[in-house]
């Protein structure tokens, strides 16, 4: 994909998220339900196909093109931000397998408009994620897998799920990595998302009972293989492993801005407090805009938003410059997420704060923002952990990054 056409896709989906799609966020928000309309959009704009290979029929965008598609996406409707990353984050890890037969087959899939899912964290009502998860088992030349897993975003609107199991060994498992249709009578969509913020992800639970798959159309791997084999691969395409996380980032900092934005229209037609034509209660009749505390906290939810910004973008520069070794990559990786993080949880509070309580009303704009942001950064990396994580780096000590983009 050159760059002019790269620059035409993210306007065709600035056009759509901050029209059509931003007027139906409300409506998902109180119904808790994924828009359908918004996957099928995208869909005949390539988006399901944006980084596959264009020999499968996809559109092989570069990393900022997909970063700047997905913060498109989270100004207008952050909830449909966090399933196409999600589906982005599936469609790379299947890019990246050894070809077989099903997995060619799902790709050519996707860029033609199917969506992907991927239930790979504890189910949203429980706590121990020791019993859940997926477990296969050998039966001839086919496996059959069974278990319970959750936050598969986007659910509602897949047609393929990744889903990865383990295989019993005496001495350690085996990984399984399997594409199945979601519609399988085996596999079980609960349909039970229903979270306070990003309510319209439908991050359902997805449940496996006796799944019968070829073994040819899975990917199988010892896992001391598999720790082998990832201490050589070339450090490029390790690094662009880093792109769905940092699409994370970029739904904060789309959310961010449709929340700045949002609160600068409120600011300029609430006016202040006790007010009236006359004042006779000794109030204000200044707008709150004029008001000199609410111009500093936009001027510092701006700044937060410009140093985010900045980050988050030179991080995607830097996907595609070769590191000297990987803690140094991870390193500025950990400093890219904490400080977008903290944008996030700063401009949310800010935001309200200043706005006060006519904007945290249901049904507002801004409290379905505030809603969504503060529920974006709670489902991924803790700050605290990640602040931890960069005072070992300083130190000398090797450094790792997990969450709910992989490791």
């Amino acid at each position: 994909m050159d760059a002019e056409a790269s620059q035409q896709l993210i306007e065709q989906v600035r056009a759509f998220a901050r029209g059509p799609f931003r007027e139906r966020a409300a409506e998902a928000d109180r119904a808790g339900e994924l828009v359908i309309g918004n996957f099928n959009e995208l869909a005949e704009l390539g988006i399901s196909g944006l980084m596959i290979s264009e020999a499968f029929g996809g559109l092989e965008a570069d990393g900022e093109t997909m970063v700047r598609v997905v913060e498109e996406l989270a100004y207008g409707d952050a909830s449909t931000a966090v399933a196409v990353n999600m589906h982005l984050l599936v469609t790379g890890i299947a890019s990246a397998l050894p070809p077989f037969p099903h997995r060619d087959q799902m790709l050519k899939a996707c860029a033609a408009g199917a969506w992907c899912c991927a239930p790979g964290s504890i189910p949203s009502r429980e706590l121990d994620n020791t019993s859940t998860g997926f477990m296969a088992v050998e039966d001839g030349t086919d496996l059959v897998i069974s278990g319970r897993a959750g936050f598969a975003s986007g659910a509602d609107a897949a047609e393929y799920a990744m889903v990865g199991a383990l295989i019993e060994r005496p001495a350690e498992p085996d990984l399984v990595i399997s594409l199945p249709k979601l519609d399988n009578e085996a596999i079980t969509n609960r349909g039970n998302w229903n979270g306070m913020g990003l309510r319209a992800t439908a991050s359902h639970d997805v449940v496996i009972e006796d799944l019968r798959l070829a073994r040819a159309d899975c990917f199988v791997v010892p896992l001391s293989l598999l720790r082998m084999g990832e201490q050589m691969i070339p450090q490029l395409q390790w690094q662009r492993r880093a792109l769905p996380g940092l699409g994370i980032c970029a739904i904060w900092l789309g959310n961010a801005q449709a929340m700045f934005d949002e609160t600068i229209e409120y600011l300029q037609q609430r006016r202040g407090y006790l007010a009236s034509a006359n004042s006779p209660l000794g109030g204000t009749n200044e707008l709150r805009s004029q008001q000199a505390w609410a111009q500093m906290a936009l001027g510092e939810m701006d700044s937060w938003l410009a140093s985010g910004r900045t980050m988050l973008y030179h991080a995607v520069d830097e996907v595609d410059r070769a590191y000297a070794d990987r803690q140094s990559f991870i390193r500025m990786q950990v400093q890219t997420t904490h400080h977008l993080r903290r944008m996030a949880e700063e401009v949310a509070q800010i935001s309200i704060k200043t706005t006060g309580a006519h904007a945290y009303v249901k049904g507002h704009p801004l409290e379905r923002l505030y809603r969504d942001l503060t529920g974006g950064i709670v489902m991924a990396w803790k700050t605290d952990e990640l602040q931890h994580s960069l005072g070992l780096a300083a130190l000398g000590e090797e450094i790792t990054i997990v969450g709910p983009a992989g490791t």
